[in-house]
């Protein structure tokens, strides 16, 4: 039997999970929303889904949906994940979970009450190397780990040229870009080699100003 999925966010993401869905089968994509409809018809259109909504709580409303993806900017991740764990269904959020690890526990809290499963969207998990990692860590075949080492190269916004957009907003984002992108390299730690006992860091912003 399929999982009935309904998306909520129609952004760049959302492809990515629309494709995998489509890919892996066993899923069956009945809507997505997005405030926009000139964003979200087009994505409904080249992925065949077959209805969109402009509001999420429409979406939570109906009963032919077993869970959600949420695929939206994080200020909302919270409001939207309580709400679909009230609603019963059970919840896919992006990462970064919350802006914060208070949202974050608030979410859990929900999710927990309500008895839906829950998960957060840490891809890399999947990956054929990573998953050969595990297999050789669990083995013992690598022996006692004592270090792990680890980076995220990524440069789409260092162009100081490129605007400001809601990922380089602290209200709307968070933690920037430890939580947009170092979040994978800290899940994969703590997939592979286990919790952290200590941490410490450094931050720089290296662009000042954006227009």
């Amino acid at each position: 039997m399929s999982v009935r999925i309904g998306v909520i966010g129609a952004g760049d993401i959302s492809h990515y999970h629309l494709a995998g869905l489509q890919a892996a089968g066993g899923a069956e994509v009945r809507v997505i929303s997005g405030r926009q409809k000139s964003r979200v018809a087009p994505v409904a259109e080249k992925f065949g889904i077959a209805a969109i909504e402009l509001d999420y709580r429409t979406v939570l409303d109906r009963k032919d949906l077993d869970a959600v993806i949420i695929t939206s900017p994080e200020s909302s991740h919270e409001e939207i994940a309580v709400a679909a764990a009230e609603a019963g269904k059970h919840v896919l959020s992006e990462k970064p979970l919350g802006r914060s690890a208070a949202e974050s526990r608030r979410m859990l809290a929900a999710v927990t009450k309500a008895g839906v499963k829950h998960m957060v969207g840490f891809n890399y998990r999947f990956v054929p190397a990573i998953r050969q990692a595990k297999l050789l860590l669990e083995s013992g075949a690598l022996g006692e780990i004592y270090h792990f080492r680890a980076r995220y190269c990524q440069e789409w916004i260092i162009d100081p040229s490129f605007p400001r957009v809601w990922r380089l907003n602290k209200a709307a984002a968070g933690s920037g870009a430890l939580g947009d992108l170092g979040a994978h390299i800290v899940d994969l730690a703590r997939f592979l080699v286990g919790e952290p006992v200590t941490v410490n860091g450094r931050l720089k912003t290296f662009i000042k100003e954006r227009p």
